[in-house]
């Protein structure tokens, strides 16, 4: 049998694309190499954004609605900074992406859990795709296989190697102590190389993690988080025994190319990650809509062009990824001076939080921050200017 369109994983950007594909009536089949509802370690926090581009309501696996933070650097000198408007939703991933996989059933894709895609053969007129439970025909392939994903890799050649290391735990806790953050995330920097850690409420837990790029972290990832748990006072006395440590393929190169021939990635398989806050969600399930039209506009074709993915993706996610690298570049290379920043003008948050919630964009928030730094004489922000201008 010959499908129009195999996704090769259900994460956000896989399940949505089946979902966008089946409802325009194209026979779909989609893998994934787990079971669901399964495990996934993440922070979980969505921006507003989603809210905006699903065509369907999730509130029901929603844990906790996020309506500012609590900034601290090493985990001291909290800088309490609530908004009156929700800036987030925190998620288990295992509800939500569940959720979003039966909506891609209902939709009327043909879904195979816990068939693991181990190979990919490039023919004139069809991919043939190989599982660990068989072999499969499709006109065209959506790679959707995260940050390690084989499309990406072997079809597509990007390099998997350039990203953050995490680690995180979901840890159940008492209501007195959840209530003692609800309704707020715990943001710490300074306590790993260009990242920071995260504790999120969420319904019965707290999901607890750090964050930092590889290459900055090396292998001391496990002694930074042991060190940001250690101090963090809203962990006490919890038993943090079960972690997990996964890869975020944050955005970083404007010119790769994440559609050639037969196949196109999305999502972590494309990189497309804030580089700033490390959000892959609503990224994820953007590029996954984006495919969509794409494809169905294309598969009746002749001769089939999936070229033009590149280019809407370069256009409409791209500037901002860059906007979101320079901020990324100030705060994680200078935390000390980011704090002081945050300290003397907390009101900037209340812009980033709007770039949560899809009313400003990063663009405009990285200008805003270097007019207001530029009027302060300290001698750390003149040498950051000096390297950036």
């Amino acid at each position: 049998m010959l499908y129009d369109v195999i996704v090769s994983g259900l994460g956000p950007g896989g399940a949505t694309a089946a979902y966008e594909l089946a409802l325009k009536g194209l026979n779909v089949l989609a893998f994934d190499k787990e079971k669901f509802p399964r495990y996934k370690p993440c922070g979980g926090c969505l921006s507003l954004k989603v809210e905006k581009v699903l065509p369907f309501d999730f509130k029901s696996v929603i844990e906790d609605i996020a309506y500012g933070a609590v900034f601290t650097f090493k985990s001291k000198r909290p800088i309490p900074i609530i908004s009156q408007r929700p800036i987030g939703y925190n998620v288990n991933r295992n509800r939500f992406d569940n959720l979003l996989k039966e909506k891609a059933k209902e939709a009327g894709a043909y879904i195979r859990e816990g068939e693991r895609v181990i190979g990919i053969e490039e023919c004139d007129d069809y991919v043939n795709v190989k599982t660990s439970g068989g072999s499969y025909k499709a006109k065209l392939l959506i790679g959707a296989d995260g940050a390690n994903s084989i499309v990406a890799r072997e079809v597509l050649g990007l390099n998997p190697k350039i990203c953050v290391v995490a680690i995180e735990s979901e840890l159940p806790a008492h209501e007195e102590r959840l209530s003692a953050i609800k309704g707020r995330l715990l943001i710490d920097f300074g306590c790993i190389p260009h990242g920071y850690g995260w504790v999120f409420p969420k319904g019965k837990n707290l999901s607890v993690g750090i964050a930092g790029i590889s290459d900055k972290v090396k292998s001391g990832i496990k002694e930074y988080f042991n060190g940001f748990v250690g101090r963090e006072k809203n962990l006490a006395g919890l038993d943090i025994s079960n972690v997990y440590g996964w890869t975020i393929p944050y955005f970083y190169d404007a010119r790769q190319r994440i559609a050639k021939s037969r196949v196109l990635v999305v999502g972590d398989a494309a990189r497309l990650v804030d580089p700033f806050l490390g959000e892959g969600i609503y990224y994820a399930i953007k590029s996954g809509q984006i495919a969509a039209k794409i494809i169905s506009d294309r598969i009746s074709h002749d001769k089939i062009d999936l070229s033009q993915y590149n280019e809407m993706i370069a256009m409409e996610l791209y500037p901002e990824f860059e906007a979101a690298a320079k901020l990324g570049s100030l705060v994680y290379n200078y935390p000390r001076l980011w704090y002081r920043v945050l300290e003397a003008e907390p009101s900037l948050m209340e812009k980033c939080y709007n770039v949560t919630r899809g009313e400003e964009s990063y663009e405009s928030f990285y200008a805003d921050i270097i007019s207001r730094i530029k009027t302060k004489p300290w001698r750390l922000i003149i040498r950051w200017l000096k390297g950036h201008f």
